[in-house]
């Protein structure tokens, strides 16, 4: 008897997968943050600097700092405000820091030479 797996199967399992390993984020605020496979949704920055963005393999998030390493090898750094730290979900961050099987997108503004992320999204790892 031969079973046949319909294709894109395994790649939606992988999917389901990756997503149910991410779990429920819950705030200093008190609210919870869905895991819906992205990590935070990008909101207005609060300075007047055009957003950037960038991806790379996350290493660190904390409170204070998101820390990526770029294809290159090179890690950078982006600092978090206060303001913008419950709605980036750290603590759903932070369980991804290490994995080299996804990618983060992370948006950032550059005020006053510093590097500030305001959103951080899942995405394939960088080439």
């Amino acid at each position: 008897m031969r079973i046949s797996v319909p294709r894109g199967l395994p790649a939606v399992l992988l999917l389901a997968a990756l997503l149910t390993g991410c779990g429920d984020d819950t705030t200093t605020t008190g609210t919870n943050t869905p895991a819906t496979g992205t990590a935070t949704a990008a909101a207005p920055a609060t300075s007047t600097a055009a957003p950037s963005s960038i991806v790379g393999l996350l290493v660190s998030a904390d409170e204070k700092q998101v820390v990526i390493t770029l294809p290159g090898g090179n890690a950078r750094t982006f600092l978090v405000r206060p303001e913008d730290a419950p709605r980036l979900g750290i603590r759903h961050l932070a369980s991804h820091a290490g994995l080299t099987d996804i990618g983060f997108e992370i948006t950032y503004v550059t005020a006053d030479g510093k590097d500030y992320v305001i959103a951080a999204q899942e995405t394939a790892p960088p080439q």
